[in-house]
This record gives structure tokens, sequence and C-alpha cells, in this order.
């Protein structure tokens, strides 16, 4: 999905530290990345629609930001059915 662009995204591997929520979800609009915006124990991360669950223990997801390009709704789309059979 972001393979090829060369940018501050994906220099930090779909991760990136905030000290506030807002100053995260200012930041996914202004790129128009599509990502979550979770609360660390200490300050936010914003990631990537493909981050891994789980990866960041202590994270509580607090927002979903979507962008133009509806990444947020396309990576859902792509992963697999869990609990099924």
């Amino acid at each position: 999905m972001y393979i090829g662009i060369v940018s501050e995204w994906n220099y930090t591997k779909c991760s990136k530290p905030f000290e506030s929520q807002q100053a995260a979800l200012d930041y996914l609009q202004e790129k128009d990345f599509a990502g979550l915006i979770l609360k660390r124990t200490q300050g936010f991360t914003a990631v990537c629609p493909t981050y891994p669950d789980g990866y960041y223990p202590d994270a509580v997801v607090v927002a979903e930001v979507e962008n133009s390009k509806l990444d947020l709704a396309a990576e859902r789309k792509s992963l697999p059915i869990q609990g099924c059979c």
C-alpha cells in the first residue's frame, strides 16, 4: 500500500511517537496518511493500518484515521477472516 513511496511514514516503519493525540491526528491528516492513534503508557503513537495488533502491549486504540485513498478501509477488507472454521 505504502511501498515505493519514500516518506517519513515509511522511514519510521509506520510508527511515529507524539506527545498528544491531537499532534498525532494533525500529522496523519496533514500527510493524508491512514492509520491508528494509540494511547501509550507515555504519550501517543500513530501507526499505519498494517501495523500488527498487540505489537505494543501497553497500547489502546483511541482513534482511527482514514485518508483520501481509503487505505484504512482497504486494509480491513484484505485482512483474513478470524474466528472462522
